[in-house]
């Protein structure tokens, strides 16, 4: 009996103990959470004026970085319609009778850039082909062709004429033309303004809104 009774002291002890440490730890904890919902309240704004500029800059860093991506992509199908249009015209003495209805209507260009009778860019960008900014009927003679690409604010401007490209593509180039209210600007193989375009040379040229850039392949 004495036992019986001993281990029940001694359980009895252990459970107050153990109910002693958890009305300790709660009490820790409460002053923790305590202190984390005055610290949260007292450094919310410094929080937020820190976190906020740096989430701005990152979103505007993703998209900079994808509109480059879509710009570039849409350069590589440009040269590879251009292709195509070189491609019907190699028996040919010229590059007369081409516009972009023609090649439309004699499946130059590939189906995937043809919706609406109209020859579109996977953004949905408009081009035109043929003879100059509005793409005429290119006249008997010609050797060379162009590819135009309306209607571009200032930031698509500077990104479609100073993109890098490919070798094998600046060998089919012939120049690259900038037309805007402000001027008509050329540049082309030991022209004044030379090609490649270089980095942070079309600034000043291109305007804040309605530039046509023009590429003229042979």
């Amino acid at each position: 009996m004495n036992e019986s009774r001993k281990i029940s002291e001694i359980l009895s002890l252990i459970l107050q103990k153990i109910l002693s440490a958890l009305n300790w730890l709660n009490a820790e904890c409460s002053l923790l959470v305590s202190i984390a919902r005055s610290a949260c309240i007292k450094y919310k704004q410094i929080v937020l004026k820190t976190l906020v500029p740096l989430f701005i800059i990152m979103i505007g860093y993703v998209s900079c970085t994808m509109s480059q991506r879509q710009i570039s992509r849409n350069v590589q199908d440009i040269f590879a319609i251009s292709d195509e249009i070189r491609a019907f015209y190699t028996n040919k003495p010229d590059y007369w009778g081409l516009n972009s209805e023609f090649a439309i209507k004699n499946k130059i260009i590939p189906n995937e850039f043809v919706k609406d009778n109209k020859i579109l860019l996977s953004n949905g960008l408009e081009i035109l082909i043929g003879n100059g900014a509005d793409g005429d009927t290119i006249m008997p003679l010609s050797q060379s062709f162009d590819i135009v690409l309306p209607q571009l604010n200032k930031a698509q401007c500077i990104s479609y004429a100073e993109m890098p490209l490919k070798q094998d593509n600046l060998l089919k180039l012939l120049s690259i033309r900038i037309i805007n209210a402000s001027g008509d600007y050329l540049f082309e193989w030991g022209g004044q303004k030379k090609l490649p375009v270089q980095k942070y040379t079309t600034k000043n040229l291109c305007a804040d809104n309605k530039n046509t850039i023009i590429w003229s392949v042979k």
